[in-house]
């Protein structure tokens, strides 16, 4: 339901546009990519592997940037949307964030979902040097907790149950078996391990 939200109320994706998701083949950042496509715009994403990224080509992403093999993740968005970018769900903050505000058109949107990349600083981190072009490009940035939306629950489950039930959005997973792997699990969140939900199994 955040990826719903932040597409649909926050940023307010029209067709046609081009969407760039951050952290991509995350549990919210798969099923933005797969809700942009499903809304008719062109999309964009950002992962950390090769593996990653062949995996958002399988379902049918129109360009997937591996951050990690970039020497430049701004340029390479540059190449990868020569159009420029309408709507940015930001999902990890920092470079991507700077990238984004680089490439970003005229009244894009941002929807700020979470800055992944700052969670764990142990100092303060320096803001993008290219803030003034909120100003400049006149963007929309809002944050937002899906547990302010659910008001709208029953419109997302009506249209994300369609969805699933005809194969139109996959729900990944990565499985970790039994509660000592928790922690391995929680940890892998934030060293990018995960395709989709991650996800520790208690019982078999």
């Amino acid at each position: 339901m955040t990826a719903w939200t932040g597409l649909n109320r926050i940023a307010e994706l029209k067709a046609g546009e081009t969407l760039f998701v951050s952290a991509a083949s995350g549990a919210v950042g798969s099923v933005a990519c797969q809700l942009g496509k499903l809304m008719g715009a062109t999309v964009v994403a950002s992962v950390g592997s090769d593996e990653k990224a062949a995996h958002l080509n399988a379902l049918g992403i129109d360009k997937v940037i591996n951050y990690k093999t970039c020497d430049d993740i701004s340029a390479a968005l540059g190449q990868a949307a020569p159009q420029g970018i309408d709507v940015y769900f930001e999902n990890v903050g920092g470079e991507h964030l700077t990238a984004a505000l680089d490439n970003m058109n005229d009244h894009g949107r941002i929807a700020v979902c979470g800055m992944i990349s700052q969670y764990n600083d142990t100092a303060p981190t320096p803001g993008p040097s290219n803030l003034a072009n909120i100003i400049i490009k006149k963007l929309k940035i809002e944050g937002f907790i899906v547990f302010e939306h659910w008001d709208h629950y029953g419109e997302y489950a009506q249209q994300m149950g369609q969805w699933l039930a005809t194969g139109q959005v996959q729900a990944e997973q990565t499985i970790y078996q039994g509660l000592d792997n928790a922690p391995s699990a929680f940890i892998g969140l934030f060293e990018g391990k995960n395709k989709g939900k991650m996800v520790v199994k208690l019982t078999d």
